[in-house]
């Protein structure tokens, strides 16, 4: 089962993704919740409630995307990112399982959008993904894949039976400029594993309901 919620937390990153949940020290960060339905094996998330206000600036009145999860960042400075993610209480078994994120930049003209698949603290965040996809390649819907068991031999640390964490990572990179804020929308997430599917789509509710991230470390 998917939860349809997102958590945000600032971080500060190298520009290369290798940072997880929790990671660099350094660095401010707000954060906020998207709180939305739960997903069945086969089925899709119900409707969300309100998001919680962030750092990320205001809303333009022109956006629309009902359904999707509005993710803003606002970028200062290189090197700076934040990341969205589902928690999970319960750790999950994603052996076999392939994640696809589909996503849309709104607004961005550098930076770069890192999708992730994540452990808990106790396994120290070990993580597969991290892959950069420019933000400026992503103006039209685009489908990001994790594919768990080809990404886990490169990353020995991960155990792909202990997942706390499905994720975004909203990077800033090494150059501007940047568009401020830095809008992407997420339209659903979705876990294939042997044949079958457990997806958060339409779990954030309508743009007016959008939570907004806080600024990157």
């Amino acid at each position: 089962m998917l939860v349809g919620a997102f958590a945000t937390t600032g971080c500060g990153d190298d520009g290369a993704g290798s940072g997880g949940a929790g990671g660099s020290p350094s660095g401010s960060s707000t954060s906020s919740t998207l709180t939305g339905g739960n997903g069945s094996p086969t089925g899709t998330g119900g409707s969300g409630g309100g998001g919680g206000e962030g750092g990320g600036g205001t809303t333009d009145p022109s956006e629309s995307c009902p359904g999707c999860a509005r993710l803003s960042v606002p970028f200062r400075s290189a090197g700076s990112a934040t990341q969205f993610f589902i928690g999970f209480d319960e750790a999950i078994d994603l052996t076999g399982a392939v994640v696809t994120f589909r996503v849309k930049a709104h607004t961005g003209t550098h930076g770069g959008l890192q999708p992730f698949v994540q452990n808990g603290g106790e396994l120290f965040w070990a993580n597969v993904g991290y892959t950069w996809n420019p933000v400026a390649g992503l103006g039209e819907w685009t489908d990001l894949t994790i594919d768990v068991d080809a990404l886990a031999p490169a990353s020995p640390a991960f155990n792909r039976t202990q997942v706390k964490l499905i994720g975004l990572q909203v990077t800033a990179g090494n150059t501007g400029p940047w568009a401020n804020p830095t809008v992407i929308y997420v339209d659903s997430i979705t876990v294939t594993k042997g044949g079958s599917t457990s997806a958060a789509r339409g779990a954030w509710g309508t743009r007016d309901e959008f939570g907004e991230g806080g600024a990157g470390g």
